[in-house]
């Protein structure tokens, strides 16, 4: 009983402040127009929302693969100056030594064929 007459406490506002009011044809057109327009606006900002969460989905993509390809970029110039290095650690090992230098051939030149002067002098007879 005590719930009942709280429903009916609880529903006493809303009967008592209802108004009854009624729409001309006009009016019904009107309201109609403008809810076909409110739905028209809501499919459009819905296939809107829709595109913008693709491109959304495409940008982060593209950013992933941006930075894939910086991550690749840096590795590739890290293995290229190790390349520089190498190739200078080669020149480094193919640089002609000390007994290979021009100065050097022309003086060993110059002993033997004054030791091979000297030989055949001594070896010849007088």
């Amino acid at each position: 009983m005590k719930k009942l007459i709280l429903i009916l406490l609880l529903l006493t506002p809303i009967w008592a402040f209802s108004q009854t009011h009624t729409f001309t044809e006009k009016e019904v057109v009107e309201i109609d127009s403008l809810f076909q327009v409110y739905e028209q606006n809501d499919s459009l900002n819905k296939i809107e929302i829709s595109i913008l969460n693709t491109q959304i989905v495409n940008y982060t993509t593209l950013h992933t693969q941006d930075s894939l390809h910086i991550a690749f970029m840096n590795e590739k110039t890290d293995l290229l100056n190790k390349r520089i290095d190498l190739y200078m650690d080669l020149t480094k090992e193919l640089r002609p030594k000390w007994y290979n230098a021009p100065k050097i051939h022309f003086f060993l030149g110059m002993v033997g064929t004054v030791v091979l002067i000297h030989t055949i002098d001594y070896a010849l007879p007088r």
